[in-house]
Protein backbone atom coordinates (compact mmCIF):
# COMPACT_ATOMS: atom_id res chain seq x y z
CA UNK A 1 0.00 0.00 0.00
CA UNK A 2 2.90 2.31 0.75
CA UNK A 3 4.04 2.07 -2.86
CA UNK A 4 0.60 2.94 -4.16
CA UNK A 5 0.42 6.00 -1.88
CA UNK A 6 3.81 7.22 -3.09
CA UNK A 7 2.80 6.75 -6.73
CA UNK A 8 -0.43 8.65 -6.19
CA UNK A 9 1.50 11.56 -4.67
CA UNK A 10 3.79 11.74 -7.71
CA UNK A 11 0.79 11.68 -10.03
CA UNK A 12 -0.94 14.43 -8.05
CA UNK A 13 2.17 16.63 -8.15
CA UNK A 14 2.54 16.06 -11.89
CA UNK A 15 -1.11 16.90 -12.45
CA UNK A 16 -0.75 20.13 -10.49
CA UNK A 17 2.24 21.18 -12.58
CA UNK A 18 0.43 20.33 -15.80
CA UNK A 19 -2.58 22.40 -14.79
CA UNK A 20 -0.39 25.34 -13.84
CA UNK A 21 1.41 25.20 -17.19
CA UNK A 22 -1.90 24.96 -19.02
CA UNK A 23 -3.32 27.91 -17.06
CA UNK A 24 -0.24 29.98 -17.88
CA UNK A 25 -0.47 29.09 -21.56
CA UNK A 26 -4.17 29.91 -21.74
CA UNK A 27 -4.02 33.10 -19.65
CA UNK A 28 -4.43 35.18 -22.78
CA UNK A 29 -7.97 33.89 -23.31
CA UNK A 30 -10.69 36.04 -21.69
CA UNK A 31 -13.02 33.02 -21.75
CA UNK A 32 -10.77 30.25 -20.46
CA UNK A 33 -8.24 31.98 -18.22
CA UNK A 34 -10.43 32.53 -15.13
CA UNK A 35 -11.72 28.93 -15.10
CA UNK A 36 -8.29 27.40 -15.68
CA UNK A 37 -6.60 29.51 -13.05
CA UNK A 38 -9.34 28.72 -10.54
CA UNK A 39 -9.00 25.00 -11.19
CA UNK A 40 -5.23 25.15 -10.89
CA UNK A 41 -5.40 27.03 -7.60
CA UNK A 42 -8.09 24.72 -6.18
CA UNK A 43 -6.03 21.66 -6.99
CA UNK A 44 -2.81 23.20 -5.70
CA UNK A 45 -4.20 24.21 -2.30
CA UNK A 46 -4.22 21.74 0.60
CA UNK A 47 -7.58 20.00 0.93
CA UNK A 48 -8.72 21.36 -2.42
CA UNK A 49 -9.78 24.77 -1.02
CA UNK A 50 -10.83 27.18 -3.75
CA UNK A 51 -8.90 30.42 -4.19
CA UNK A 52 -10.64 33.77 -3.92
CA UNK A 53 -11.79 36.01 -6.74
CA UNK A 54 -8.64 38.11 -6.55
CA UNK A 55 -6.54 35.00 -7.09
CA UNK A 56 -8.58 33.53 -9.90
CA UNK A 57 -9.15 36.83 -11.71
CA UNK A 58 -12.33 37.63 -13.63
CA UNK A 59 -13.68 37.97 -17.10
CA UNK A 60 -14.74 41.42 -18.18
CA UNK A 61 -18.34 42.09 -19.08
CA UNK A 62 -19.65 44.59 -21.63
CA UNK A 63 -18.49 48.11 -20.87
CA UNK A 64 -16.14 46.92 -18.15
CA UNK A 65 -12.41 46.47 -18.83
CA UNK A 66 -11.00 43.34 -17.22
CA UNK A 67 -7.79 43.10 -15.23
CA UNK A 68 -6.24 39.66 -14.89
CA UNK A 69 -3.32 38.94 -12.60
CA UNK A 70 -1.33 35.79 -12.01
CA UNK A 71 -0.77 33.46 -14.90
CA UNK A 72 2.23 31.85 -13.25
CA UNK A 73 4.66 34.56 -14.35
CA UNK A 74 5.58 35.84 -10.93
CA UNK A 75 5.38 39.52 -10.02
CA UNK A 76 3.90 41.22 -13.11
CA UNK A 77 1.67 44.05 -14.17
CA UNK A 78 -2.01 43.12 -14.37
CA UNK A 79 -3.35 42.33 -17.81
CA UNK A 80 -5.84 44.93 -19.05
CA UNK A 81 -8.45 43.38 -21.30
CA UNK A 82 -11.00 45.22 -23.42
CA UNK A 83 -14.59 44.38 -22.47
CA UNK A 84 -16.07 41.14 -23.80
CA UNK A 85 -19.23 40.96 -25.92
CA UNK A 86 -21.16 38.23 -27.69
CA UNK A 87 -19.31 35.84 -29.97
CA UNK A 88 -20.07 37.58 -33.27
CA UNK A 89 -18.50 40.84 -32.10
CA UNK A 90 -15.52 39.11 -30.49
CA UNK A 91 -14.65 37.48 -33.83
CA UNK A 92 -13.78 40.95 -35.14
CA UNK A 93 -10.25 41.53 -33.88
CA UNK A 94 -9.20 44.81 -35.50
CA UNK A 95 -10.73 47.94 -37.02
CA UNK A 96 -10.23 46.80 -40.62
CA UNK A 97 -12.58 43.85 -40.16
CA UNK A 98 -15.65 45.86 -39.13
CA UNK A 99 -16.13 47.10 -42.69
CA UNK A 100 -16.72 43.62 -44.14
CA UNK A 101 -19.29 42.80 -41.45
CA UNK A 102 -21.12 46.09 -41.93
CA UNK A 103 -21.11 45.70 -45.71
CA UNK A 104 -23.11 42.48 -45.46
CA UNK A 105 -25.77 44.22 -43.38
CA UNK A 106 -26.10 47.46 -45.36
CA UNK A 107 -27.66 48.31 -48.69
CA UNK A 108 -25.31 48.88 -51.62
CA UNK A 109 -26.25 52.56 -51.61
CA UNK A 110 -25.52 53.03 -47.91
CA UNK A 111 -22.20 51.18 -48.09
CA UNK A 112 -21.07 53.11 -51.17
CA UNK A 113 -21.99 56.45 -49.61
CA UNK A 114 -19.79 55.84 -46.55
CA UNK A 115 -16.93 54.03 -48.26
CA UNK A 116 -16.51 56.35 -51.24
CA UNK A 117 -13.68 58.80 -51.68
CA UNK A 118 -13.54 61.52 -54.31
CA UNK A 119 -12.48 60.90 -57.90
CA UNK A 120 -10.11 57.96 -58.38
CA UNK A 121 -9.81 57.73 -54.58
CA UNK A 122 -6.07 58.42 -54.69
CA UNK A 123 -6.33 60.63 -51.61
CA UNK A 124 -8.37 57.99 -49.82
CA UNK A 125 -5.55 55.53 -50.44
CA UNK A 126 -2.93 58.14 -49.52
CA UNK A 127 -4.49 58.68 -46.09
CA UNK A 128 -3.85 55.08 -45.15
CA UNK A 129 -0.51 54.72 -46.95
CA UNK A 130 0.95 57.76 -45.18
CA UNK A 131 1.35 55.75 -41.99
CA UNK A 132 3.74 53.46 -43.86
CA UNK A 133 5.99 56.43 -44.57
CA UNK A 134 7.39 56.28 -41.01
CA UNK A 135 9.04 53.59 -38.90
CA UNK A 136 8.94 53.55 -35.11
CA UNK A 137 12.30 53.74 -33.32
CA UNK A 138 11.52 51.82 -30.16
CA UNK A 139 13.36 52.29 -26.87
CA UNK A 140 14.18 49.32 -24.64
CA UNK A 141 15.10 48.90 -20.98
CA UNK A 142 12.47 51.50 -20.07
CA UNK A 143 10.07 51.06 -17.16
CA UNK A 144 6.73 50.68 -18.92
CA UNK A 145 4.84 49.11 -16.02
CA UNK A 146 2.43 52.07 -15.90
CA UNK A 147 1.16 52.96 -19.36
CA UNK A 148 -0.92 56.14 -19.47
CA UNK A 149 -3.16 57.15 -22.40
CA UNK A 150 -4.77 60.18 -20.76
CA UNK A 151 -4.41 63.78 -21.87
CA UNK A 152 -5.80 67.25 -21.35
CA UNK A 153 -7.46 68.90 -24.34
CA UNK A 154 -9.00 72.36 -24.30
CA UNK A 155 -9.27 72.33 -20.52
CA UNK A 156 -10.79 68.86 -20.18
CA UNK A 157 -9.21 65.60 -19.08
CA UNK A 158 -9.69 62.70 -21.47
CA UNK A 159 -8.87 59.04 -20.84
CA UNK A 160 -7.50 58.59 -24.35
CA UNK A 161 -6.85 60.67 -27.50
CA UNK A 162 -9.42 58.89 -29.70
CA UNK A 163 -12.21 61.26 -30.78
CA UNK A 164 -15.21 60.37 -32.92
CA UNK A 165 -15.08 62.75 -35.86
CA UNK A 166 -18.05 64.57 -37.36
CA UNK A 167 -19.73 62.48 -40.04
CA UNK A 168 -22.85 62.61 -42.16
CA UNK A 169 -26.04 60.71 -41.44
CA UNK A 170 -25.34 58.14 -38.73
CA UNK A 171 -28.94 56.99 -39.06
CA UNK A 172 -27.96 55.67 -42.47
CA UNK A 173 -26.06 52.92 -40.63
CA UNK A 174 -28.68 52.35 -37.96
CA UNK A 175 -32.19 53.85 -37.53
CA UNK A 176 -31.15 55.04 -34.06
CA UNK A 177 -27.59 55.85 -35.09
CA UNK A 178 -27.16 59.23 -33.41
CA UNK A 179 -28.25 57.99 -30.01
CA UNK A 180 -26.38 54.67 -30.20
CA UNK A 181 -23.18 56.42 -31.24
CA UNK A 182 -23.38 58.77 -28.29
CA UNK A 183 -24.14 55.90 -25.89
CA UNK A 184 -21.22 53.89 -27.25
CA UNK A 185 -18.91 56.86 -26.95
CA UNK A 186 -20.01 57.43 -23.37
CA UNK A 187 -19.30 53.81 -22.44
CA UNK A 188 -15.90 53.88 -24.15
CA UNK A 189 -15.11 57.35 -22.80
CA UNK A 190 -14.62 58.96 -26.21
CA UNK A 191 -15.36 62.57 -27.07
CA UNK A 192 -17.88 63.00 -29.91
CA UNK A 193 -17.37 65.79 -32.43
CA UNK A 194 -20.73 66.63 -33.92
CA UNK A 195 -23.15 64.97 -31.52
CA UNK A 196 -26.81 65.84 -32.01
CA UNK A 197 -27.74 68.41 -29.31
CA UNK A 198 -31.23 67.15 -28.46
CA UNK A 199 -29.97 63.54 -28.33
CA UNK A 200 -27.15 64.24 -25.88
CA UNK A 201 -29.44 66.46 -23.82
CA UNK A 202 -31.81 63.53 -23.33
CA UNK A 203 -28.91 61.17 -22.55
CA UNK A 204 -27.56 63.65 -20.02
CA UNK A 205 -30.72 63.25 -17.96
CA UNK A 206 -29.69 59.61 -17.43
CA UNK A 207 -25.98 60.41 -17.02
CA UNK A 208 -25.26 58.62 -20.29
CA UNK A 209 -24.06 61.53 -22.39
CA UNK A 210 -20.50 61.68 -23.71
CA UNK A 211 -18.35 64.77 -23.74
CA UNK A 212 -18.98 66.45 -27.09
CA UNK A 213 -18.27 69.33 -29.42
CA UNK A 214 -20.72 71.03 -31.72
CA UNK A 215 -19.84 70.68 -35.40
CA UNK A 216 -20.91 72.40 -38.60
CA UNK A 217 -19.83 72.97 -42.21
CA UNK A 218 -20.04 76.71 -41.62
CA UNK A 219 -23.06 78.91 -42.26
CA UNK A 220 -24.20 81.20 -45.02
CA UNK A 221 -24.95 84.15 -42.74
CA UNK A 222 -24.32 85.48 -39.26
CA UNK A 223 -27.82 84.76 -37.93
CA UNK A 224 -27.47 81.04 -38.67
CA UNK A 225 -24.00 80.91 -37.15
CA UNK A 226 -25.07 82.67 -33.96
CA UNK A 227 -28.12 80.45 -33.49
CA UNK A 228 -26.03 77.33 -34.01
CA UNK A 229 -23.32 78.42 -31.56
CA UNK A 230 -25.76 79.33 -28.80
CA UNK A 231 -27.80 76.14 -29.21
CA UNK A 232 -24.72 73.94 -28.89
CA UNK A 233 -23.35 75.86 -25.92
CA UNK A 234 -26.72 75.78 -24.14
CA UNK A 235 -26.98 72.02 -24.67
CA UNK A 236 -23.61 71.25 -23.10
CA UNK A 237 -21.02 71.27 -25.87
CA UNK A 238 -17.48 71.95 -24.62
CA UNK A 239 -16.16 73.34 -27.94
CA UNK A 240 -17.37 74.36 -31.40
CA UNK A 241 -15.81 72.74 -34.47
CA UNK A 242 -16.18 74.25 -37.92
CA UNK A 243 -15.24 72.19 -40.98
CA UNK A 244 -13.89 74.64 -43.54
CA UNK A 245 -13.11 72.37 -46.51
CA UNK A 246 -16.58 71.68 -47.89
CA UNK A 247 -17.85 74.65 -49.91
CA UNK A 248 -19.05 72.17 -52.53
CA UNK A 249 -19.68 68.43 -52.56
CA UNK A 250 -16.87 66.39 -54.06
CA UNK A 251 -17.03 64.32 -57.24
CA UNK A 252 -17.67 60.81 -55.93
CA UNK A 253 -18.21 58.07 -58.47
CA UNK A 254 -19.86 55.50 -56.23
CA UNK A 255 -22.82 57.56 -54.99
CA UNK A 256 -23.12 59.15 -58.44
CA UNK A 257 -23.53 55.68 -59.94
CA UNK A 258 -26.13 54.88 -57.28
CA UNK A 259 -27.96 58.18 -57.99
CA UNK A 260 -27.73 58.97 -54.31
CA UNK A 261 -30.49 61.03 -52.69
CA UNK A 262 -30.17 62.64 -49.26
CA UNK A 263 -33.74 61.63 -48.44
CA UNK A 264 -32.61 58.00 -48.33
CA UNK A 265 -30.55 58.64 -45.22
CA UNK A 266 -33.65 59.88 -43.42
CA UNK A 267 -36.13 57.23 -44.58
CA UNK A 268 -33.96 54.19 -45.28
CA UNK A 269 -36.21 53.57 -48.29
CA UNK A 270 -34.16 53.21 -51.48
CA UNK A 271 -37.05 52.15 -53.72
CA UNK A 272 -38.60 55.60 -53.96
CA UNK A 273 -37.34 58.84 -55.40
CA UNK A 274 -38.19 62.49 -54.86
CA UNK A 275 -36.27 63.43 -57.99
CA UNK A 276 -33.54 65.28 -56.10
CA UNK A 277 -30.27 63.52 -56.86
CA UNK A 278 -27.48 64.72 -54.56
CA UNK A 279 -24.64 63.13 -56.51
CA UNK A 280 -24.38 63.28 -60.26
CA UNK A 281 -21.24 63.11 -62.37
CA UNK A 282 -19.94 66.61 -63.07
CA UNK A 283 -22.54 68.35 -60.89
CA UNK A 284 -21.41 71.40 -58.87
CA UNK A 285 -23.43 71.27 -55.64
CA UNK A 286 -22.87 74.17 -53.19
CA UNK A 287 -22.90 73.89 -49.41
CA UNK A 288 -21.22 76.99 -47.98
CA UNK A 289 -19.39 78.59 -50.92
CA UNK A 290 -19.33 82.01 -49.25
CA UNK A 291 -17.62 80.79 -46.04
CA UNK A 292 -14.71 83.06 -45.04
CA UNK A 293 -12.77 83.86 -41.88
CA UNK A 294 -15.53 86.36 -41.06
CA UNK A 295 -17.43 83.34 -39.69
CA UNK A 296 -15.00 83.22 -36.75
CA UNK A 297 -16.05 86.73 -35.67
CA UNK A 298 -19.72 85.82 -35.86
CA UNK A 299 -19.31 82.84 -33.56
CA UNK A 300 -16.80 84.40 -31.21
CA UNK A 301 -19.31 87.13 -30.44
CA UNK A 302 -22.01 84.57 -29.68
CA UNK A 303 -20.18 81.99 -27.56
CA UNK A 304 -17.31 81.65 -25.11
CA UNK A 305 -16.55 78.08 -26.16
CA UNK A 306 -13.22 77.27 -27.85
CA UNK A 307 -13.38 77.24 -31.65
CA UNK A 308 -11.76 74.30 -33.45
CA UNK A 309 -11.02 74.72 -37.17
CA UNK A 310 -11.08 71.44 -39.09
CA UNK A 311 -9.82 70.99 -42.64
CA UNK A 312 -6.38 72.65 -42.49
CA UNK A 313 -3.60 71.15 -44.65
CA UNK A 314 -1.05 73.96 -45.15
CA UNK A 315 1.11 76.28 -43.07
CA UNK A 316 -0.53 79.32 -44.66
CA UNK A 317 -4.04 78.30 -43.62
CA UNK A 318 -2.83 77.25 -40.18
CA UNK A 319 -1.43 80.72 -39.57
CA UNK A 320 -4.64 82.34 -40.79
CA UNK A 321 -6.66 80.12 -38.47
CA UNK A 322 -4.56 81.27 -35.52
CA UNK A 323 -4.81 84.91 -36.54
CA UNK A 324 -8.59 84.57 -36.60
CA UNK A 325 -8.89 83.02 -33.16
CA UNK A 326 -8.75 79.26 -33.63
CA UNK A 327 -8.02 77.51 -30.33
CA UNK A 328 -7.33 74.14 -31.95
CA UNK A 329 -6.74 72.90 -35.49
CA UNK A 330 -7.63 69.58 -37.13
CA UNK A 331 -5.46 68.49 -40.05
CA UNK A 332 -8.03 66.87 -42.32
CA UNK A 333 -8.95 66.32 -45.97
CA UNK A 334 -12.55 65.42 -45.12
CA UNK A 335 -11.94 61.70 -45.28
CA UNK A 336 -10.72 62.14 -48.88
CA UNK A 337 -14.32 62.91 -49.92
CA UNK A 338 -13.83 66.36 -51.46
CA UNK A 339 -10.82 66.96 -53.76
CA UNK A 340 -8.91 63.96 -55.06
CA UNK A 341 -5.18 64.42 -55.59
CA UNK A 342 -4.32 65.80 -52.16
CA UNK A 343 -1.74 64.00 -50.02
CA UNK A 344 -2.42 61.97 -46.93
CA UNK A 345 -3.15 63.94 -43.77
CA UNK A 346 -0.25 62.41 -41.84
CA UNK A 347 2.10 63.76 -44.50
CA UNK A 348 0.55 67.22 -44.11
CA UNK A 349 0.73 67.15 -40.31
CA UNK A 350 4.40 68.25 -39.84
CA UNK A 351 3.90 71.38 -41.96
CA UNK A 352 0.90 72.48 -39.91
CA UNK A 353 2.54 71.62 -36.58
CA UNK A 354 5.61 73.68 -37.49
CA UNK A 355 3.45 76.67 -38.43
CA UNK A 356 1.41 76.47 -35.22
CA UNK A 357 4.59 76.13 -33.13
CA UNK A 358 2.83 74.89 -30.00
CA UNK A 359 0.38 77.77 -29.68
CA UNK A 360 -2.73 75.59 -29.93
CA UNK A 361 -3.38 71.83 -30.06
CA UNK A 362 -3.16 70.22 -33.48
CA UNK A 363 -5.29 67.12 -34.15
CA UNK A 364 -5.38 64.88 -37.21
CA UNK A 365 -7.82 62.49 -38.88
CA UNK A 366 -7.72 60.22 -41.92
CA UNK A 367 -6.57 56.62 -42.15
CA UNK A 368 -6.05 55.82 -38.45
CA UNK A 369 -6.69 52.11 -37.94
CA UNK A 370 -4.05 50.90 -35.47
CA UNK A 371 -2.57 51.89 -32.13
CA UNK A 372 0.80 52.30 -33.81
CA UNK A 373 -0.77 54.86 -36.16
CA UNK A 374 -1.67 56.99 -33.17
CA UNK A 375 1.84 57.14 -31.75
CA UNK A 376 3.20 58.03 -35.20
CA UNK A 377 0.76 60.95 -35.30
CA UNK A 378 1.79 61.95 -31.77
CA UNK A 379 5.47 61.83 -32.72
CA UNK A 380 4.74 64.23 -35.59
CA UNK A 381 3.07 66.68 -33.21
CA UNK A 382 -0.59 65.70 -32.96
CA UNK A 383 -2.35 66.07 -29.61
CA UNK A 384 -5.17 63.66 -30.51
CA UNK A 385 -6.70 61.85 -33.48
CA UNK A 386 -10.19 61.52 -34.93
CA UNK A 387 -11.76 58.49 -36.57
CA UNK A 388 -14.77 58.43 -38.87
CA UNK A 389 -15.43 55.40 -41.07
CA UNK A 390 -14.22 52.84 -38.46
CA UNK A 391 -16.88 53.71 -35.91
CA UNK A 392 -19.51 53.98 -38.62
CA UNK A 393 -18.69 50.43 -39.71
CA UNK A 394 -18.93 49.40 -36.05
CA UNK A 395 -22.33 51.07 -35.83
CA UNK A 396 -23.55 49.42 -39.01
CA UNK A 397 -22.25 46.01 -37.95
CA UNK A 398 -23.29 45.85 -34.29
CA UNK A 399 -24.98 49.08 -33.21
CA UNK A 400 -23.90 50.65 -29.93
CA UNK A 401 -21.64 47.75 -28.97
CA UNK A 402 -19.94 47.99 -32.34
CA UNK A 403 -19.07 51.63 -31.69
CA UNK A 404 -17.75 50.72 -28.26
CA UNK A 405 -15.72 47.81 -29.58
CA UNK A 406 -14.05 49.98 -32.24
CA UNK A 407 -12.95 52.53 -29.66
CA UNK A 408 -11.91 49.92 -27.12
CA UNK A 409 -9.82 47.92 -29.60
CA UNK A 410 -8.01 51.04 -30.79
CA UNK A 411 -7.49 52.18 -27.20
CA UNK A 412 -6.13 48.74 -26.31
CA UNK A 413 -3.74 48.78 -29.25
CA UNK A 414 -2.59 52.26 -28.22
CA UNK A 415 -1.66 50.92 -24.78
CA UNK A 416 0.31 48.13 -26.42
CA UNK A 417 2.09 50.53 -28.77
CA UNK A 418 3.02 52.92 -25.96
CA UNK A 419 4.41 50.05 -23.92
CA UNK A 420 6.33 48.26 -26.66
CA UNK A 421 7.76 51.47 -28.14
CA UNK A 422 9.04 52.59 -24.76
CA UNK A 423 7.04 55.82 -24.98
CA UNK A 424 4.97 54.93 -21.88
CA UNK A 425 2.54 57.85 -22.23
CA UNK A 426 1.37 60.43 -24.75
CA UNK A 427 4.03 62.89 -23.71
CA UNK A 428 6.66 60.27 -24.45
CA UNK A 429 4.99 59.53 -27.78
CA UNK A 430 5.17 63.21 -28.69
CA UNK A 431 8.89 62.94 -29.40
CA UNK A 432 10.01 63.29 -33.01
CA UNK A 433 12.90 60.94 -32.30
CA UNK A 434 10.38 58.11 -31.80
CA UNK A 435 9.97 57.75 -35.58
CA UNK A 436 12.02 58.15 -38.74
CA UNK A 437 11.09 58.34 -42.44
CA UNK A 438 10.84 54.85 -43.85
CA UNK A 439 12.48 55.82 -47.15
CA UNK A 440 15.62 57.31 -45.60
CA UNK A 441 18.58 55.37 -44.24
CA UNK A 442 19.54 56.38 -40.73
CA UNK A 443 22.54 58.65 -40.42
CA UNK A 444 24.18 59.35 -37.07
Amino acid sequence: MAGVTEGSGVQTTTRRRALRKLATFMAGSPLLAPALLSQAQTTAQPGGRQGGADQAGRQAGPGQPGRQGGGGRGDRTDVIRPPAYHDEIMKVINLHEFEAVARKKLSIQAYDYIAAGAGDENTLQANREAFGHYWIRRKVMVDVSKVDTSLELLGHRLEHPILLGPVGPKNLLNPDGDRLTSLGAHQAKALVVGATPNVVQELAKENNAPMWWGAALGHRNQAEAVTWAKRNEDNGATALCVTVDYPYAGARDRPSRDKWEAEWSRTGNYSTSDGHVDFQAGMLDPYTPNLTWEWMKWVRGASKLPIVVKGILTAEDAKLALENGAQAIVVSNHGARTLDGMGGTLDALPEVVEAVNGRVPVLVDGGVRRGGDIIKAMALGASAILIGRPYLWGLGAFGQEGVQRVIELLHGELRIALALSGAVDLKGAGNRALIRPAWKAYKA
